[in-house]
């Protein structure tokens, strides 16, 4: 069972793209250096984030694993790339920071084989309230991010 929020968009040119990450996830899908800001963030919030994982649409900050997986997808809008970056120079293509549109969202994760005694136990209001405080925190470190601004969806 899956669980997000909305996401959050903002441009930012805090965050450098290696023109090699995304060999670990899609193509034009850039986020690493995102991700590890974020991983800090809510390491200063008294969370344990264990290192960033490469996913197939981004990186994910991994915020808890246990009552059920709670985390953080990071990327950025890429579609445009497609039309835009020929086959041939896609291995050196790496965009400018601030040229992007940067993405972060808050999902769980209930394994299947838990998520009936979860709800039971716990009900679906539990992942949803956590949802929401993690997904409010991280909108605040993006808010007081001097070199953040905040978007609408693109």
């Amino acid at each position: 069972m899956r669980n997000e929020t909305p996401q959050l968009w903002f441009r930012s040119d805090l965050f450098s793209v290696d023109p090699r990450e995304d060999e670990q996830t899609n193509p034009f899908c850039y986020g690493k250096q995102l991700a590890a800001w974020v991983s800090e963030k809510f390491r200063g919030a008294g969370y344990s984030p264990e290192p960033v994982i490469a996913e197939d649409r981004g990186w994910c900050v991994m915020l808890e694993r246990k009552p059920f997986m709670r985390w953080v997808g990071c990327g950025n809008v890429r579609s445009g790339f497609y039309d835009s970056v020929k086959p041939e120079d896609k291995a050196n293509f790496a965009p400018k920071a601030d040229e992007l549109v940067w993405t972060c969202f808050v999902g769980t994760d209930v394994p299947i084989w838990t998520s009936f005694y979860w709800r039971r136990l716990i009900g679906n209001a539990s992942t949803s309230q956590s949802v929401a405080r993690v997904a409010g925190q991280l909108e605040g470190f993006l808010k007081t991010e001097p070199r953040v601004s905040l978007t609408e969806e693109p």
